[in-house]
Formats: C-alpha cells, structure tokens, sequence
C-alpha cells in the first residue's frame, strides 16, 4: 500500500479531513473493496477492484435482469455513459480503514465501469477524472 496516494491514512488515528486524491487506472484495479463475494462469487478474502471486473465479465453474460437483486448490471449502464462521453462527474470511490486494511466502501460499480473502460483502451483525458476519498 506504500506506493499509493492514500497510504497516509494508515498513519493517522481517523479518517478526519477526508480530501480528494488522484487515482490512476492500475492503482484502481489493486485497490481491495469490502466485497468478499460479488455477483454470486464467492471466494476468500476481499476482491480488488480488477478482480471484480473479471467476475463481472464472466457473470454478466448470463445474469438476467430479473435476477439481479443487487442491481451489478448497472456497471454496463456506467460503462456505456463514461464511453460515451454522458458521464458528467467525476469518478470518486470512498475509502474507509477496518483493522488496519484499507477498503474502497462507495463507488465499487462505477470503478468497475472506470476500470473497463480504461482496459478497452479510452485514454484517462476521455474517462472522467478518477479519484478517492481519503
């Protein structure tokens, strides 16, 4: 976790004055998300934001609409907008520190969409500018 923008949060005691940092596409896909399982895959340990798009991938080929409780399918909607240039915000994800290990807890579906979209090749100066919350 050193090389990333929110390693200082490990340092404090809380999370007070929570600030807007950069975020880069690689340090997205290995940042870990408070999901330990996701889309009906259930598997050890928290999933990082690239390991999410892989079972998104796998799993939203043959998830229906009616079936999906946990509205996941939405990352195509969010895929499709950031492509697409209708995506007006910002990309925040919000982290929080549980035992010493740094989550991202908000946002989870629109940095699988980011990440998607930056793996099929948009370049960052097309994606909405990517940052987290610490």
């Amino acid at each position: 976790m050193d090389g990333r923008p929110y390693r200082d949060v490990l340092a404090g005691p809380t999370m007070s004055g929570m600030a807007l940092q950069p975020l880069s596409a690689g340090e997205l896909a290995e940042t870990p998300t408070l999901f330990a399982s996701f889309m009906g895959h259930v598997g050890p340990g928290y999933k990082t934001v690239g390991q999410l798009l892989t079972i998104y991938r796998e799993r939203s080929r043959t998830l229906l609409a009616a079936e999906d409780q946990a509205d996941d399918l939405r990352v195509e909607r969010f895929i499709s907008d950031m492509a697409g240039g209708r995506w007006k915000a910002d990309v925040v994800v919000r982290i929080g520190v549980f035992d010493a290990t740094v989550l991202v807890i908000d946002g989870i579906h629109r940095a699988i969409a980011y990440l998607a979209c930056s793996e099929r090749g948009l370049a960052p100066k097309r994606l909405p500018a990517l940052h987290v919350d610490c």
